[in-house]
C-alpha cells in the first residue's frame, strides 16, 4: 500500500496549480469538469483569496450508498480545511466544512475514492470496504512518503464515519469500531484492541484528538456500564455531535454545578439516560476512562425523534446512619463530592443496586448524588400509595405518603403538553385534595422549574379519621377544577412500605 501511496503523491505533485479567479482561491489547471462548476463559484468568492487547492486534493464521488459528493481540501500558510459539496437535483450545494478531521502544517494531500477489495500492509489478503473516502497527507519536508491519514466510509444516511486513521508514515494505523478501537502498530507485529467510543462522524470527527497511541486510548476511550439492578434503567441515545451542555446535580439551574461550576457533555461520545423531571433529563457519562459522572441536562438537548419516560422518584424522608459520603459517580471512581455526617437529614429518591439516589442541601443549595444503601436510615411506619390520570394531552402520577396514620404528603408529577409554557395557555396551576369526598384546606406547591410544562406539584394535610380514599381535582387556569379528571388515591391498597 505504501509503494502505490507514494506513487499517486508523486503524481499529484507534477500537476500545477495556477489562480482559477483573481479574487478567490487558487485552483488546479485541468479540464473544466475536473471540479464542478458550482465548486469553482464557490471559491471564487473573495473570502478564498490566498487560498490554494492543490492537485490530487479533490475527488468526486458518484451514486455511493449516501448519495452523489465532492470533497477537496483548501490550504493557506499550513490551515488546511476539508469541505465537501452533496449533489441534490443535478447541482452541488455546500454541505461541509471542517479542519478538525485532517492534519495541519504545510504539505500536500491526496483525496481519493475507495471500494471493493483492498491490500493493506497489515494483511496478506485483501479487505473489502465500501464507498470511502481516503484522505492522506506528506508534509512539505517529507514528499517522498505519506505522513498520516484518515480514511471515512458514506453509510446510506449520508453520515461518513472514520474507519481506519494511519500515523507513522502509514505504517502503523488504527481500525475505528462503534465500540473500540484496535491498534496495528510495528507493521502489524503488535495488535492490541481498545474497548471504547470515541467520534466517527467526519463532521464532528477530531485528527487531534483521536488517541493515537495505545495509553492515550486507554485513558481516554470507556464503554457505557451496565446498570445495576433497582429503580433506575438507561436508554443510550446517540445525540447529534459536536455539542456541549451545562450539567446539574438535579433537575435545573438552582442545583449545584459540579467541576466548580464548570461541568459539561459533550455529545460526541456516550450518553446514557434514565428519564426527565421538569424539563431536565438524568444522564451519565465519561469524563475519562476512570471517571463517569451522573448529572441532569435540559430535556431539549434530544436529538428529534428521542423520547424518554418521566422519572417517578419517591420523595421520602431519610437520614444518614453512619459517617459516609455523596458521589456522582458510584460506577466507577466513587469520587467524593460531599461527606456525610450521622443524622444528616436526605430526600430518598431511588435506589440503584447498592446505591441509594438522594438529594441534600447544603448551606442552601440543593444537591443530587448517590450514596450507599447501608448508609441511609429511612424513616419507618410510613405508607405509599399511588394513583394516576392518563388523558388526551398530559398524564399524572400522584403518590400519598402517609404517616401515622393522618399525616398525608401527596406528590403529583405531571407530564404536560408544551402549549402549557405559552402565555394565558389554560395550563394546569395545581390540584385540590379531597378526603373521601370532603375537601381539605391544602395550599398546593408548584415546584416546576418556570417555563417548564413537567410539572411537581406538592400537597400537606392532616386526614380526617377514617379516611379511606383520597382525591386529587386539577385546576386550571381558565377552566377551574376538572372534577372529571380526578385521581382517586385508595389508601386501602398500600404500595409500599418503608
Amino acid at each position: 500500500m505504501k509503494r502505490l501511496i507514494s506513487i499517486l503523491l508523486a503524481a499529484a505533485l507534477l500537476l500545477a496549480c495556477v489562480p482559477a479567479l483573481a479574487e478567490g482561491a487558487s485552483l488546479p489547471k485541468d479540464p473544466e469538469d475536473f471540479i464542478p462548476h458550482e465548486v469553482r463559484q464557490f471559491f471564487a468568492d473573495s473570502q478564498f483569496s490566498g487560498w490554494q487547492v492543490k492537485a490530487g486534493a479533490s475527488r468526486y464521488f458518484e451514486n455511493t450508498a449516501g448519495g452523489t459528493y465532492f470533497f477537496t481540501v483548501a490550504q493557506k500558510d499550513g490551515h488546511n480545511v476539508l469541505y465537501g459539496f452533496e449533489e441534490k437535483n443535478g447541482k452541488f450545494n455546500y454541505w461541509l466544512k471542517t479542519d478538525n478531521a485532517i492534519p495541519q502544517g504545510d504539505g500536500f494531500f491526496l483525496v481519493d475514492q475507495l471500494y471493493g477489495e483492498h491490500y493493506m500492509v497489515w494483511f496478506d489478503d485483501p479487505v473489502y470496504i465500501g464507498d470511502t473516502l481516503s484522505i492522506l497527507f506528506t508534509r512539505a519536508d517529507n514528499e517522498e512518503q505519506a505522513d498520516s491519514g484518515v480514511w471515512f466510509e458514506v453509510n446510506k444516511n449520508g453520515q461518513w464515519n472514520a474507519t481506519w486513521v494511519f500515523f507513522d508514515s502509514c505504517w502503523d494505523g488504527a481500525k475505528v469500531g462503534s465500540d473500540a478501537v484496535t491498534y496495528y502498530l510495528d507493521e502489524g507485529s503488535k495488535v492490541t484492541t481498545v474497548n471504547g467510543v470515541t467520534e466517527r462522524n467526519l463532521r464532528y470527527f477530531s485528527w487531534d484528538a483521536f488517541p493515537k497511541t495505545i495509553k492515550d486510548a486507554k485513558e481516554a476511550l470507556s464503554v457505557p456500564p451496565a446498570i445495576p439492578t433497582g429503580e433506575l434503567a438507561a436508554q443510550r441515545i446517540k445525540f447529534e455531535g459536536g455539542q456541549k451542555f451545562p450539567v446539574f446535580s438535579g433537575p435545573g439551574p438552582q442545583y449545584e454545578r459540579a467541576a466548580g461550576g464548570r461541568a459539561a457533555v459533550s455529545t460526541n461520545d456516550w450518553i446514557q439516560v434514565f428519564g426527565s423531571e421538569n424539563g431536565y433529563i438524568l444522564i451519565q457519562y465519561d469524563i475519562t476512562s476512570s471517571q463517569m459522572r451522573f448529572g441532569w441536562i435540559e430535556q431539549s438537548a434530544l436529538p428529534r425523534g428521542a423520547s424518554v419516560s418521566p422519572l417517578r422518584f419517591e420523595y421520602s424522608d431519610a437520614s444518614v446512619a453512619a459517617a459516609s459520603f455523596l458521589t456522582d459517580d458510584p460506577l466507577n471512581s466513587q469520587a467524593r463530592v460531599r461527606n456525610l455526617n450521622p443524622g444528616q437529614a436526605v430526600k430518598w429518591l431511588a435506589v440503584m443496586g447498592q446505591w441509594a439516589y438522594v438529594e441534600i442541601t447544603d448551606q442552601g443549595l440543593p444537591v443530587r448524588g448517590f450514596v450507599p444503601v447501608s448508609a441511609v436510615r429511612r424513616v419507618p411506619a410510613q405508607a405509599v400509595y399511588g394513583g394516576e390520570y392518563r388523558g388526551a394531552d398530559y398524564s399524572a402520577y400522584a403518590q400519598a405518603e402517609v404517616t401515622a396514620g393522618t399525616e398525608a404528603r401527596v406528590t403529583v408529577r405531571v407530564q404536560g403538553p408544551a402549549s402549557w409554557s405559552q402565555e394565558n395557555a389554560d395550563a394546569l396551576m395545581g390540584y385540590q385534595l379531597y378526603a373521601n369526598q370532603t375537601l381539605l384546606t391544602a395550599p398546593c406547591e408548584d415546584t416546576s422549574n418556570p417555563g417548564a410544562w413537567d410539572h411537581t406539584f406538592t400537597l400537606s394535610a392532616s386526614l380526617p379519621e377514617g379516611t379511606a380514599v383520597l382525591g386529587l381535582c386539577p385546576v386550571f387556569r381558565s377552566g377551574g377544577a376538572r372534577t372529571a379528571e380526578m385521581i382517586t388515591v385508595p389508601l386501602t391498597a398500600q404500595k409500599t412500605e418503608k
